[in-house]
Order: C-alpha cells, then structure tokens, then sequence
C-alpha cells in the first residue's frame, strides 16, 4: 500500500445573507424641541462671550473696558488716560493713582498687545472715551459721599464760573465762593439739586488762598521776577506750622513748584521751590503725594543740570532724602532716576559737606528697597566710587560712614556682593578696619560699620574667604570678637564672619537664612538684618537726627 496522504481540512465557508434592520433598530428623526433649540443657543452664546471677552489686563479699573490709551503710574498700575484725567477734575484718585496727567507714562506695550488681541478676535480698536463717559464711570467707582461732594463742587465752580463771567469787575475768590452759595435756586438743575442737597454731609477742606495766587503767578507771569518773589512767599508759607503744610500740599501747587523746576527761565526761583519742596516733605501724609505728583523727574533735573545753583541741588538732595523715608515711595525714585545724580553728589569732593550729606542719606534709605540695589551696583563705576569715599582719609567722617552704610545695603544682593567684590571692596574695608583699632575717635566710629560690611559680603560666596584671607581681615575680626562687648551686634558678627572664612558654617545657613523681623517703627525691607543687625536700624535713626536729617525747615 501506499504512503498515507496527508489530510487535509475542509472549512465550510457559508456567505450568510444580509440581514434586514428590525423596524425598531432604524434610526427615528429627533422631534423639534423649542426648549432644547433655546437652551443649545443660550449655551453657544454664553462659549462665544466667554471667547470675546478681553483679558482683565486690558480692561482699566475705572471704566471696566479695554484701554485705548493706557498709561502707566509710577505705582506700576496701569488707567485709560482720560479716567485718570477726571479722577483729577473731580479730587478723586484711586489706589495708586497719582494727581491727573502728572507722571503719566503711556504704556505702548500694553497698547500694541490690546490692538493684536482686537485684530483677531474681529473686533474694532478701542476708542478713548469722552470727558463725560469718564467722568460717569469715574462718579460710579467713587464712594456715594464722595461722589456727592466732587458733583457740589462741581455745581460750585460752574455757577462762580457764571457770575464770574456776567460780573466785569473784579471779585475775589472769597467773593466768588459767596456768590455761589448764595445764588438762585432756579440756576440749579433738578439733578443738581439733589447733589447739593448731600452737602451738610459732606466736610470740605478748606483752599488756601496762597495756592491760588502761586498758581497763576506761574502760569501767567511774564517776568521770571514775579515768580521768584511769590515762591519766596510759599517757601516763608511753608515754614509756619504742619497744618499749613498739608493744606498746600494739593496736585495743582506741587504742578506749579514742577513747572518752575523745569522750566530753565525760572532757574532764580529753583532755590524756593526746591526749599519749599523739602518744607512740604516734613509732613507723613505728603510725601507720597508729592512723588505721585510727578516732583521727582523735576529733582532729578535740578541735580543734574549744570545751570542749577549749588543751594538748589542741596535742597533737592533734601528733598529727595525726606521722600525717600517713605517705604512706598522707594521703589518709584529709583526708578525715575534719582540713584545716579546722587551718586555724584555724594562722591563729588567738591559739593556742599551739607549737600553730600542729604545724598548719602538718601541713597541710603532708597537702597534699603532691593531694586535699587541692583541699581546701584550696576551704575558705572559707583562701588569704587563708594569704596573711595569711605577709604579717603581726607573726607569728613559722616560722608565716609554714609558711604560704608550704602556698601552694606548693596552687600544684602547677590550682585551687589559680586559688583562689590570686583571693585575691591574686602580688601578696601579691611584696611579701614584694621586702622580703627588705633586711638583716633573718628576712625573707631567706622568700626561697626566696617564689620557690617564685612558680614554682608560674606553671606554665601565662595570669593570671600580667599579676598578677606590676603587681605588680612581675620585679625581685625579677631580683635574685634575679643574686644568686643559679650553678646554685642560686631561681636556677634566679627565671630560669624570668621567662622564663614574658616568653613565652619554648615553650608553658611547662618549667614544667609536667619534674618529678624523688624520691630514696630524699623524699617528693615531688603537691607542686610540679620541677627544682631536689626539694632542697627536704630541706630541709623540716631544718624539721621545728629545728622539733622529731613528735620529743619528750610
């Protein structure tokens, strides 16, 4: 027989008939439903307006839509133009605002973002609203008293207006004010009447009579003479008592004193104007409205133009330090440009002692903000600037201590430490220090200050212990860690900075992470606390008054 054949297998394969749908498995049309057609388009609606609606970064506080011409404040917040115009028309400024169109800084970035977003999402470019829409929107963010009180006013000043202008003859503003309080009924709207009605509620500050004459002095005189001669008024004004102060301190005067700093013909009446600047700063509750005022570009250019007389740069300087003790303002001198004008006046040998001394003071409190640390530690040439200050023998001892008070609060950032370093500072400021163990008073008056300086720069570099080694700063520090009072502030630091150059500290935690709190009345924000050094605070009080700082009227 033969080989067996291999079997094979066989699959059925059947082709099956296509099966026809069951009635109840076709698909039956959706019947129409008013209610779900009104609830899909409430739906579709709602998406679109969520998509359309503008980011809130273009959209102002104040009128509640997208800015066409946005500025910024020195604040860093950021209006339409013309709701800060009426904020100023009717004495109103929000959180952050400064007095009208002064220190207005149009925002071209914000701008050019809020037209890109208008061209794709197909809408129109923001136009500016009128004075009126401005006003109302302005009127519906105000407080109801408050609103009430800016809409008398303004009921006010149109009727003096009107009598003003149907009289010929001259009248006062006492006059004028009594004219319109006493006048007809039927000169008033029904609107209006319901505004003035609110009046006994409202108390009003009353205007000083002096305002008015300096402001059209400077606005409408022709001879620089007349302005000098009613400057010299506001400035003997200024001096009387703290009450007269804060009655002038209002946006339309401190317009007036800028316009004077600024304009070049009126150069005889800076010295006034600056005096009566640094006057007006000798009040708390003025100095922030003198620099949201727009003052502190007019300083600036005072310190730097060459046409100003020396007793005008002092009383800038002056100014300048007593706005500066205000935390809030800090951040907005730096950046407006006081640091570098400081700076040269403080390192100029040939200034006024007096003049140096209000730079110092103010570099130093504007220092104490970190981004004006940065600021001067990158300006060219201001840490060897500073470093020789401080070294030079010859200055007077206040400059040089103001000026190893700076090195200390450039120390508190890391680039401030690195700027510092380049320039020399370890070595500079341990030679000082090695000189004030000698008998000479003056020289030991450094001493604390020269460790401080040490300490800062020793926080968390590397560089420090081979600079502070060659240089020899461990036998200051030791002698100043043995001598020192047990449980004083450069006791306490001499041994932490020589524990920093020795390598002890783990990972130098002690020089980088233990920072105080500042008591009630210190001001320590961004300067270099720690431990012991918040007593220096106190100390620097003590300066500023044996100093005379922003305490005598000029």
């Amino acid at each position: 027989m033969g080989a067996a054949r291999p079997r094979r297998w066989r699959l059925p394969f059947q082709r099956s008939a296509p099966s026809s749908p069951s009635p109840s498995s076709k698909s039956l049309p959706v019947p129409y439903s008013p209610a779900r057609s009104a609830a899909a388009a409430a739906e579709a609606e709602r998406k679109w307006e969520q998509e359309a609606a503008p980011p809130p970064e273009f959209v102002c506080p104040i009128s509640g839509a997208p800015m066409a011409d946005p500025v910024i404040l020195p604040s860093g917040q950021t209006y339409e133009r013309a709701c800060l115009q009426a904020c100023a028309d009717l004495s109103f400024f929000p959180p952050g605002a400064g007095s009208g169109s002064d220190a207005l800084i149009p925002n071209s970035a914000l701008r050019a973002a809020i037209g890109s977003w208008c061209t794709r999402s197909g809408r129109a470019a923001p136009r500016p609203p009128s004075k009126e829409a401005a006003r109302e929107a302005v009127l519906r963010v105000m407080p109801p008293l408050a609103a009430a009180a800016a809409e008398a006013k303004s009921v006010r000043t149109r009727r003096a207006a009107m009598a003003c202008s149907s009289n010929s003859s001259y009248s006062s503003p006492a006059s004028a004010a009594s004219t319109s309080t006493y006048a007809s009924s039927s000169e008033i709207t029904p609107a209006e009447e319901d505004v003035v009605a609110a009046k006994p509620v409202v108390t009003e500050v009353a205007v000083d009579p002096l305002e008015d004459e300096v402001v059209s002095t400077v606005m409408d005189a022709d001879e620089d003479g007349e302005v000098a001669a009613v400057l010299a008024v506001l400035r003997e004004a200024t001096r009387e008592s703290a009450e007269r102060r804060r009655a002038l301190c209002t946006p339309r005067l401190l317009a007036a004193i800028r316009r004077v700093l600024l304009i070049p013909r009126h150069a005889s009446a800076r010295v006034d104007a600056t005096a009566a600047l640094v006057n007006l700063s000798l009040e708390p509750a003025n100095k922030v409205r003198i620099v949201r005022a727009g003052a502190v570009p007019a300083l600036v250019e005072v310190l730097r133009s060459g046409g100003s007389a020396p007793e005008a740069r002092e009383h800038a300087a002056g100014a300048l330090f007593g706005l500066a003790l205000s935390e809030e303002n800090r951040a907005a001198i730096g950046v407006l440009g006081a640091v570098p004008p400081l700076l040269d006046l403080l390192t100029s040998p040939a200034q006024h002692p007096r003049a140096r001394r209000d730079a110092g003071m103010a570099i130093y409190h504007l220092s104490l903000a970190a981004v004006n640390q940065s600021k001067v530690a990158r300006f060219p040439g201001a840490p060897k600037a500073l470093l020789a200050v401080a070294s030079g023998a010859s200055e007077p001892t206040p400059i040089r201590r103001l000026a190893l008070m700076v090195v200390c609060n450039v120390g508190g950032c890391a680039e401030g430490r690195a700027a510092l370093m380049d320039a020399g500072a370890v070595a500079a400021v341990s030679g000082i220090l090695l000189s004030c163990g000698h008998d000479d008073t003056r020289v030991a008056e450094l001493e604390e200050w020269c460790v401080a300086a040490i300490y800062a720069l020793s926080r968390g570099s590397l560089r420090f212990r081979g600079l502070a080694r060659a240089a020899g700063a461990d036998k200051a520090l030791r002698r100043v860690a043995e001598e020192g009072t047990p449980g004083g502030v450069r006791r306490e630091m001499a041994r932490k900075t020589l524990r920093a150059m020795r390598g002890d500290l783990d990972d130098e935690a002690d020089l980088t992470g233990s920072s105080l709190e500042c008591g009630d009345g210190d001001d320590c924000g961004g300067s270099i606390v720690s431990d012991g050094l918040m007593s220096f605070r106190r100390r620097q009080r003590d300066v500023g008054a044996s100093s005379g700082g922003n305490t005598a009227e000029f």
